[in-house]
């Protein structure tokens, strides 16, 4: 943390994105509330953090519809607190997100997984020794070339149709043999993480894996 972060903290302490108790991006009782929601079984090359549902739906509705941006400090927080999470990503070299395309984000403001994914490079360490890890957040490795409308209403046959040929890697250079991790907020057919980890593949990346804040069951 630097002068002027520290100078502004004691302005505006920080304090949890939640309940507004002070002391952390989130306090310890809104975390426990999270944990409840937490996925316990994982796969190899994608981890689960939460179930789409409850608090943790709410939440992320707030935080990309509602313009509460400042909920990526809390999310973050609570990712980093998960050491299975932590152990997942210091196997990889890169994180970055999937893009939104320039008019989606005009109209946010903001890249919703692309916030989290830049805070979790940015304060990842060893749990055990507090070492920084070398995870290297890459802004805009993937860019969306087409604007489509929002996925959520679509069948995962429309959906995989939707997203075919939409993503372009913008330096092949900086991926080339390398592992990355692509971040997402929401997890529902993948078929749109599905094509981003499929053209960073063809474009030279070593392996790629898939971190989701949510997973979101669908019937």
């Amino acid at each position: 943390m630097n002068f002027f972060e520290n100078i502004l903290n004691l302005i505006f302490p920080i304090q949890c994105g939640i309940c507004g108790k002070l002391g952390g991006y989130i306090c310890d009782d809104c975390y426990n509330k999270l944990k409840n929601f937490e996925i316990k079984e994982q796969h190899e090359n994608i981890f689960f953090v939460y179930q789409y549902e409850g608090i943790i739906r709410e939440l992320i509705i707030k935080y990309k519809f509602n313009d509460k941006a400042y909920l990526y400090k809390t999310f973050a927080e609570s990712l980093l607190k998960n050491k299975k999470l932590c152990n997942f990503v210091k196997c990889y070299d890169i994180i970055t997100s999937v893009p939104l395309h320039k008019k989606r984000f005009n109209e946010r403001g903001y890249n919703q997984s692309d916030l989290i994914a830049r805070e979790l490079a940015k304060n990842l360490t060893n749990v055990k020794t507090l070492d920084k890890l070398s995870l290297l957040y890459i802004k805009d490795i993937l860019t969306k070339n087409k604007n489509i409308k929002p996925q959520s209403t679509k069948s995962v046959k429309d959906r995989i149709k939707d997203v075919k040929g939409i993503y372009e890697v913008k330096n092949k250079n900086l991926i080339k043999g390398k592992k990355i991790i692509i971040f997402d907020d929401i997890y529902t057919t993948g078929s749109t993480i599905g094509e981003c980890k499929k053209v960073l593949l063809q474009a030279g990346a070593l392996e790629v894996g898939i971190v989701a804040l949510a997973k979101d069951y669908m019937d």
